[in-house]
């Protein structure tokens, strides 16, 4: 459903100019930078295994068995990884659903069914006719309504990234090592 800011939007990658493309190429030149001057530590720590250091896969598991961490706990580790990034979305749906925040309105504004799609605050009011305290949202425009549309946050690609590293960590360790 789209809200009324959409509606006044270009579609991406339409009408734009050249000052767009040289921001996208300076902002991907700019992560590039940012990741080569994380990886160049990483390098020589020795964690991608060519040059020796703390940090090397061959030395590592010596060094964290050292320090007291054992399978069990890195399985644990990664196990809760695992359960944050499957239901982080879920408990901050569930979470904006109880506070009444991430809805819109869903009153019609026209007869071609477009709707208003601002943004609504949840009052408690006294219904009418039965005397039960039930919910009303009302919009920036004046419009009160017995309900509104919810928006939920859904999974982007690093959370679905995350959980299946973590599965696959918790698959190799439980069975492999």
């Amino acid at each position: 459903m789209k809200t009324h800011e959409s509606y006044n939007r270009p579609p991406s990658g339409k009408g734009k100019g050249s000052q767009d493309f040289l921001r996208q190429r300076l902002t991907n030149f700019g992560l590039t930078m940012i990741v080569m001057g994380i990886c160049f530590p990483l390098y020589y720590l020795g964690l991608f295994g060519t040059v020796e250091g703390p940090l090397n896969p061959s030395q590592l598991g010596t060094t964290l068995a050292g320090i007291g961490v054992s399978k069990t706990h890195m399985l644990v580790l990664f196990f809760s990884f695992l359960i944050i990034a499957v239901t982080w979305n879920w408990i901050y749906n569930w979470v904006s659903l109880l506070t009444g925040s991430r809805m819109t309105c869903i009153k019609k504004v026209d007869n071609e069914g477009a709707v208003c799609g601002a943004p609504v605050s949840r009052k408690k009011v006294l219904h009418k006719k039965t005397g039960i305290v039930v919910p009303q949202y009302e919009c920036i425009n004046g419009h009160r309504r017995p309900e509104a549309h919810f928006h939920p946050v859904q999974k982007g690609t690093f959370s679905h990234t995350l959980w299946v590293i973590s599965l696959l960590f918790c698959v190799i360790i439980f069975f492999l090592s």
